[in-house]
């Protein structure tokens, strides 16, 4: 066998230097033109998200039209000491039911056959667009849990921080100074107080601490600055995150750093997750809240009814639920400078 020879080599000399001129110049002229560019197959998706609370909290079947948890609250009195032979006195305790109304979320998606086609060489565009249409659907749920106001939008639950904030100053720890956006940093002793306001505290595995990326770093910095370095744990899913004092802490950008503030020890009201300059932070128990699903996360495609494109629809029903008014407490009125 002869030595192989480039198709090119018989070329005149003349001929042969026009080619690799071509080919060492700009690739917006003409040399540009034979070369084909490669496409990653990966389709990137714009997005930068942490799930906190949808990634801790347990997700539990559900039935009928709402999620209905039975409550008891004790007689002021709870005991008294008798006499001998004394019949006690009456001292019952107080019931009542809090209702969750399941809630829809849904979305459609479309592609179009043509893009199908052309995109077929490199990737399912379908199958692709499904993937992270799911993703952003997910999102919606954490962002929902973090900042939901019921009914605001229209057929809208409200989140885990507005439940918790509709139960009162009891458990909420308000960091905020007298003024509009007077916002303070978060001190160890706020977040320890915070911290015992939940019912069943002492059980740290139930519990889990969720903030924003930027409250996360002023926690990690408030850490260090005090020497009490931190652990890691595993929460579902094999996932390893930080810890304070043995409890979680999630971050999720779900959660508000633009937050409205009010005059020091009055609540805010949940409509105040945003024009401000505040961040929230919320301490719960998963044993006493919980995300409850008529329906689980489902992606259902769509039977054809056109030859232009494929649609699919997702769509979820259920409710976020404080089973235990005491199940969760919040620090508000905190800025994201450290202290």
């Amino acid at each position: 066998m002869g030595i192989h020879t480039p198709k090119w080599g018989s070329l005149s000399p003349a001929r042969r230097q026009a080619f690799e001129r071509a080919m060492t110049i700009s690739p917006t002229s003409a040399g540009g033109f034979l070369i084909q560019d490669y496409v990653n197959r990966v389709i990137q998706n714009l997005t930068l998200r942490e799930y906190g609370f949808m990634a801790v909290m347990d997700r539990r079947p559900g039935s009928g039209s709402q999620a209905i948890v039975n409550r008891r609250a004790p007689n002021a009195t709870l005991a008294v000491w008798t006499a001998d032979a004394v019949d006690p006195t009456e001292d019952s305790g107080t019931y009542s039911q809090a209702t969750f109304t399941y809630e829809t979320l849904a979305t459609r998606g479309t592609v179009s056959r043509k893009l199908m086609a052309v995109g077929a060489s490199y990737a399912d565009i379908l199958a692709e667009e499904m993937m992270h249409k799911a993703e952003d659907f997910a999102y919606m749920l954490e962002e929902t849990a973090c900042v939901g106001i019921a009914g605001a939008p229209a057929n809208s639950p409200a989140g885990f921080v507005s439940l918790i904030n509709a139960v009162g100053t009891d458990q909420v720890v308000d960091l905020s100074s007298a003024g509009p956006y007077a916002n303070n940093a978060l001190t160890l002793a706020a977040l320890d107080q915070a911290i015992d306001r939940v019912k069943g505290a002492s059980a740290r595995a139930d519990l889990a601490i969720v903030c924003s990326p930027a409250i996360s770093r002023v926690l990690n910095a408030l850490l260090q600055a005090n020497q009490r370095f931190n652990d890691v744990t595993e929460i579902a899913a094999g996932f390893r995150v930080r810890t304070y004092d043995g409890i979680p802490i999630m971050v999720s950008t779900g959660m508000s750093d633009v937050c409205a503030n009010v005059a020091a020890g009055v609540l805010p009201a949940a409509a105040s997750f945003s024009g401000g300059t505040g961040s929230v932070l919320a301490v719960v128990n998963r044993r006493y809240m919980w995300v409850e699903e008529l329906t689980p996360t489902t992606v259902l495609p769509l039977a054809k009814d056109t030859s232009a494109n494929d649609s699919f629809d997702i769509y979820w029903d259920g409710a976020y639920v404080l089973g235990n008014s005491m199940g969760g407490s919040l620090i508000v009125g905190l800025s994201q400078a450290a202290s």
